[in-house]
């Protein structure tokens, strides 16, 4: 990226040499007063497009700029005001709290006071840029007439997270209230109490139009807190709604009858006792493209009902969270347009997880997660379809998936171009089949097995590197690009273990303070000493290209 901007900065500057010799060339000649005025406007528009090229370019830089440094480029002139402004007051922050452990140790030695008058500080000192605060993270105990003063005063955000507090039904009204902007709101952890008293807000909040996303996690309602809930029900052009909670179904009686705008649709919740709510909701919105749902109870009524009235569904997920020791049968009567599915299901039949893919012939990527439960047993995996799919990406997770099954599994999907694998108990005979039948890969992902710990995995890593995956000559090797080890020691991999992977581009350690339980070896700790140096070293140049950006004519 250094060398881009400064190649750009020196295409620049000798756009400006060129322009300067051209008018002291023109001097020297007589030309047509006509003539005169025709060069002056073409070089002045030219002067113009190079500002707007410059301009268009610091703007990219800019976001990607430390904020300790934004601020100070914020004073070079005017024009960098202008482009890092929007940048420094996209988000503010009330007060000095920390993030992470700090927060608890600010919450204890200041008082509830000197938290109020950095709050009345942070106000005055950004009531001026209130236009340019977009997104906010409101997760402080306040006054209401504090918190309701924050929301008039930035009542301009964009993308709203309110999280980890209390508060009672008639401040979350007065702070969402001035929000006529809102796109987003994200409420979790919160505790929200009726409280009985002669209030301002007698009737029910709306929320505004544009809101767009709605997210809700862990939100406990006390005393029946009537209007906060018709408040959050009262969104009329949502696309994306989101639903983690341990409540009843209040928040699902918008979509009780036909949401147009409606696209995904999210619902987590391991208390429902009956399915009605959700059938209900699927019979009035066959426009959904995305569904994502995690229960406790299911039916094959319920998954019938998604085969037979969501007919656009690209996207399904589906997460069993119940303790029923007994397989779950059902089937998908009618072909679907599902591109991406994923299936958390331990007891899921073989003959179910076989009609569910029969009828998804646009299906392209297909995770399979069977390792939920350590206390039932699961059922063997099996997958026997008509004829080849074309899935191009396979997510699989299963700890008791045995070589034979896997090699089943993969002959069925013979276009595979990505695989992610969590390594099951028999890891070997499963990397045999990766490197004996995935011809066509060019990305595979590898965790590795929880099952193996202590010394035994000093041993599971030689064992890996010894595999016929890296011995053998396999197809894969002449088609793999992108290899990623998850949970794997870095400095026990050695070059020669890739030298024949003729296509290979990147290898990934990703976690290593993880898995080496935030206690590095010697040699790891330089390679992490060498990678601050080099990132210092790219500091030092990016600081060096802005300063002579700095020189650069913006007038």
């Amino acid at each position: 990226m250094i060398r881009i901007l400064i190649s750009a900065i020196e295409m620049i500057q000798s756009k400006e040499d060129l322009s300067s010799k051209l008018s002291i060339s023109n001097k020297s000649k007589t030309i047509k007063e006509s003539d005169k005025k025709e060069v002056k406007i073409k070089n002045e528009d030219n002067q113009q497009d190079e500002c707007w090229n410059i301009t268009d370019l610091l703007s990219n830089i800019f976001v990607y700029v430390d904020h300790k440094d934004l601020i100070e480029f914020n004073t070079v002139c005017k024009k960098w005001n202008y482009l890092t402004s929007p940048i420094i007051h996209k988000t503010i922050r009330l007060d000095s709290k920390p993030n992470g452990a700090g927060k608890s140790r600010y919450n204890r030695i200041n008082n509830a006071v000197k938290i109020d008058a950095d709050v009345v500080e942070c106000i005055s000192n950004n009531a001026k840029h209130a236009h340019l605060v977009k997104e906010f993270k409101f997760n402080y105990k306040l006054k209401p007439q504090r918190a309701v003063e924050v929301f008039e005063t930035f009542r301009f955000i964009v993308n709203l997270t309110i999280e980890d507090c209390d508060m009672n039904q008639e401040q979350f009204l007065g702070m969402i209230s001035p929000l006529t902007q809102l796109k987003e709101l994200t409420i979790k952890c919160l505790r929200i109490k009726r409280i009985v008293y002669k209030g301002v807000y007698k009737e029910v909040v709306q929320l505004p139009p544009t809101l767009k996303k709605l997210k809700m996690k862990s939100i406990y309602l006390i005393n029946n807190p009537e209007l906060f809930i018709e408040a959050i029900n009262s969104h009329s052009n949502l696309v994306e709604f989101t639903s983690n909670l341990y409540t009843s179904n209040e928040f699902l009686e918008p979509f009780y009858k036909h949401y147009p705008s409606l696209l995904n649709f999210e619902f987590n919740n391991n208390e429902l006792q009956t399915l009605q709510s959700l059938f209900t909701v699927f019979e009035h919105n066959p426009q959904l493209v995305s569904l994502k749902l995690s229960l406790k109870c299911w039916s094959s009524e319920l998954i019938s009902n998604i085969n037979s009235y969501l007919i656009n569904l690209e996207e399904l997920k589906l997460s069993e969270n119940g303790s029923n020791d007994t397989d779950f049968i059902v089937k998908f009567s009618i072909p679907t347009k599902i591109k991406n599915l994923n299936l958390e299901w331990n007891k899921l039949s073989n003959c179910s997880l076989n009609s569910i893919l029969q009828n998804c012939p646009h299906l392209e990527d297909l995770t399979l997660n069977r390792s939920k439960s350590y206390t039932l047993p699961v059922s063997k995996l099996s997958i026997n379809l008509f004829k080849p799919h074309n899935i191009k990406r396979l997510n699989i997770i299963c700890d008791n998936i045995s070589g034979c099954e896997f090699d089943s599994l993969l002959v069925n999907f013979p276009h595979l171009n990505e695989l992610s694998i969590k390594l099951p108990f028999e890891w070997k005979e499963a990397i045999k089949s990766i490197y004996e039948k995935c011809n066509n890969l060019e990305r595979l992902n590898i965790y590795s097995s929880n099952q193996v710990s202590g010394q035994e995995l000093d041993i599971f890593y030689q064992e890996f590197y010894e595999s016929e995956f890296f011995t053998s000559n396999s197809k894969c090797k002449s088609t793999l690009k992108h290899l990623t080890l998850h949970e794997f020691k870095a400095h026990e991999a050695k070059s020669e273990y890739f030298k024949n992977f003729e296509m290979l581009k990147s290898i990934k350690y990703p976690n290593q303070r993880k898995v080496y339980h935030y206690s590095m070896p010697k040699k790891l700790k330089l390679i992490w000493i060498y990678g601050q140096v080099i990132r210092k070293f790219q500091k030092i140049i990016y600081k060096t290209m802005i300063l002579n950006l700095k020189r650069l004519k913006f007038n």
